[in-house]
């Protein structure tokens, strides 16, 4: 996957969930102090729901949002584009309800917060899609900042069609830090 560790071993044996980034020197829950959490979630893909996609919604998004390209608004314009037919925005996948996933009980001492959100595009969405929602705690790994440390856990959601085939995947990470 992506060269990167899973909760899996790397080539020298040593467990990786929690890892430092720079220079790709590991840690352990053991040299972060005050750091635990829960080891045996990490990469474990649950179904979190999923929703059919519809032109209304598309709508809906898309003027919520200011959405204007007629790829995603205009049906006509749609069919002569690249995709053939109207088709929705990938943020679309942002406004649907969701069950929670698989949680790491990541605890650390400090204050908690958003720190990012990524979006992977794979297909269109499509009006009539099916899409299913598939997640998973990817990793939780330390560093150090300039003010202490810093804790990031960091959450994979795929939704996939009908078909089974990947069409968006999104990446939320939260930091806890110390104060």
């Amino acid at each position: 996957m992506s060269g990167r560790y899973h909760g899996a071993e790397d080539p020298t044996g040593a467990i990786t969930h929690v890892h430092r980034r720079e220079k790709g020197v590991s840690m352990t829950a053991e040299q972060v102090p005050g750091l635990s959490y829960d080891e045996s979630v990490i990469g474990q893909e649950v179904e979190v729901g999923s929703f059919t996609v519809t032109a209304e919604q598309i709508a809906a998004y898309c003027e919520a949002v200011g959405e204007t390209s007629p790829l995603h608004t205009d049906p006509e314009a749609a069919a002569k584009g690249p995709f053939g037919a109207l088709t929705a925005p990938a943020g679309l996948v942002h406004a649907v309800e969701l069950k929670q996933g698989l949680d790491a009980k990541v605890q650390f001492p400090g204050v908690a917060f958003h720190a990012g959100e990524r979006i992977e595009t794979f297909a269109p969405i499509r009006v009539g899609d099916t899409l299913t929602a598939y997640n998973q705690v990817k990793e939780v790994y330390a560093k150090t900042g300039r003010t202490g440390s810093m804790v990031f856990e960091v959450r994979r959601t795929e939704f996939r069609n009908q078909g089974g085939d990947p069409v968006v995947a999104t990446e939320t990470s939260f930091v806890r830090r110390e104060v």
